[in-house]
């Protein structure tokens, strides 16, 4: 790419960026959750999330793109090319919930320093704006691509992802397509993902009354709150984690259990701790000091809730591996409850290609059998990757080295992305785990999750040259 194209490149964004940070400004601020239980007339993840994909349609057409949707599933914005084939991208406006231990509200943006801070602002409505901008730099300019540019906007990523079969069982493939949904410089392979649920058996006259952690499986719960119908008198202070932990009296004869740990997203422990894994720590303290405070299948479920919780590597319930394609599997303990008289577990699993799903069901219901428990298989989609020989992989990974100065080779992750669905597909950006961030800021999925501008608008960048690169090949 010559450095005059670079330099004009430079200049839109310089020109459009107070517009994309109000954009992204007004797309944050819809609670947009995926719930298919409130589905409505072309709403089907709930009308939260149906406003956020209005709010981005509208962004789409004052830029000047044609758009349009798929009876709610997820919305599309074209510009025509030469050819009917399309170089696409695709992003989504639905969020995990905001969760606790936000400084800000979560769903009002607050531009910081030169950091954007929202639910929403890196993973995804953050990239889904910069996909917009960057098409329409092709409008403003007025350039005519070899394909025509399609910038889909999903609204069920974080849930399922039956958006994106439901609009694939109505339209055809892209030639190529990338997802502004992971970090730079380009995902090629990404795990599978395994989920299941452990529950414990029927319970009678036990301690726990109550256990909440993460909202999303998916999500490193950052606090964790457990209730126990025991008087806080008689309970020990905490050896391990005390800094994290508080126990005070809730109601007559309750004790309140509160773990502060460091959420995150289920495929990067790296770093977090999990809350709900505190509270079994503590919980198990108890237990070995006084075992007649605690139902028989409450303390054998602590056993197995100390397997799960064991490390991220999923050793505790021999499923670790590894492989050197895709990396080491995580295991992710995301969300407890307490319903119907027994204690649940919720466990997001990304395995690499060393691995299979049968054997991890099999590994999951031994561990549960040993301890009196059950485990219930939820999610699993295989690993996948694309060819980084691939020219479209290729052009990407230029457009990154030249942007940024960097050497640029493709990697695997452990999020699951839209990329999956696609016959030919890989994330693009715009995260970059090297950067600091503030002490104030977060990741996503945790709270305070935040953006950096400067990595935004060099992700802009990125992405009109990567569309211009892929409108020169014969794809």
């Amino acid at each position: 790419m010559d450095a005059c194209r670079l330099n004009d490149v430079e200049a839109y964004v310089d020109e459009v960026w107070e517009d994309v940070v109000r954009d992204i400004s007004s797309l944050v601020s819809h609670p947009s959750v995926a719930d298919s239980s409130a589905a409505a007339p072309a709403a089907p993840f709930g009308r939260p999330v149906r406003d956020a994909l209005d709010c981005a349609l509208a962004i789409a057409d004052r830029l000047g793109y044609a758009t349009g949707d798929d009876e709610g599933y997820v919305g599309f914005a074209d510009i025509a090319g030469e050819r009917a084939d399309q170089v696409a991208t695709i992003a989504h406006v639905d969020v995990v919930p905001a969760g606790p231990g936000w400084g800000t509200d979560p769903f009002s943006m607050e531009r910081r320093e030169g950091w954007l801070l929202g639910r929403g602002v890196i993973d995804d409505k953050g990239p889904a704006v910069l996909s917009l901008y960057a098409g329409a730099y092709l409008i403003k300019r007025g350039i005519t691509p070899r394909y025509t540019f399609r910038a889909l906007i999903g609204c069920d990523e974080e849930v399922g992802m039956t958006d994106v079969h439901h609009y694939l069982e109505n339209h055809p493939q892209p030639k190529f397509l990338f997802t502004p949904d992971a970090e730079f410089p380009v995902c090629n392979a990404e795990k599978g993902c395994f989920g299941g649920t452990f529950m414990s058996a029927p319970i009678e006259g036990g301690a726990i009354a109550s256990w909440s952690g993460a909202e999303a499986t998916n999500a490193i719960p950052s606090e964790s709150v457990c209730v126990l119908n025991v008087p806080a008198q008689s309970l020990p202070e905490p050896h391990a984690h005390a800094e994290r932990l508080s126990i005070e009296p809730v109601g007559e004869g309750c004790t309140r259990i509160f773990a502060q740990g460091i959420g995150g997203h289920a495929s990067m422990p790296e770093g977090t701790v999990n809350a709900i894994g505190l509270v079994v720590t503590y919980l198990r303290e108890i237990a070995n000091a006084q075992p007649d405070l605690f139902a028989s299948v409450e303390r054998s479920f602590l056993e197995l809730l100390a397997s799960i919780h064991e490390d991220t590597a999923g050793t505790g319930l021999a499923i670790a591996s590894e492989s050197p394609a895709f990396g080491p599997l995580t295991c992710n303990a995301g969300a407890i409850t307490v319903q119907g008289g027994r204690i649940e577990q919720t466990i997001d699993v990304r395995f690499p290609d060393s691995i299979a799903a049968a054997e991890m069901t099999e590994a999951c219901r031994a561990a549960a059998a040993a301890h009196g428990a059950e485990f219930m298989v939820g999610t699993v989609k295989e690993p996948f990757s694309v060819s980084a020989d691939s020219p479209a992989v290729q052009a990407l990974l230029d457009t990154y080295a030249e942007v940024t100065g960097k050497d640029a080779k493709p990697f695997s992750m452990g999020g699951g992305t839209y990329a999956r669905n696609f016959a030919s597909a890989v994330s693009f950006g715009p995260e970059d785990s090297s950067v600091e961030l503030p002490a104030w800021a977060g990741t996503m999925h945790g709270p305070n999750e935040a953006a950096s501008e400067e990595l935004l608008r060099d992700a802009l960048k990125m992405y009109i040259l990567a569309i211009l690169r892929l409108n020169e090949l014969e794809l």
